[in-house]
């Protein structure tokens, strides 16, 4: 099971989780200062955002809807 370190947290999650609900959902700020109000809302088009990715990762379309 993948964890997500962010702002002092570390949250586990199921691997075909999206990112950016699972960091919404556990209180995670995405955004400082203007980004806040100018972003593109999770569609990946901004460049606001940025992640560092630790360990293997496997092919998969950013754009994919979650796994219910």
């Amino acid at each position: 099971m993948p964890k997500v370190i962010a702002q002092g947290k570390t949250i586990e999650c199921d691997s075909a989780a999206n990112l950016r609900q699972i960091l919404l959902q556990n209180g995670i700020d995405l955004y400082n200062s203007g980004a806040k109000l100018i972003n593109c809302r999770g569609i990946g088009s901004c460049g606001t955002c940025a992640i560092f990715i630790e360990g293997e990762v496997s092919p998969a379309n950013w754009r994919q809807e979650p796994h219910a």
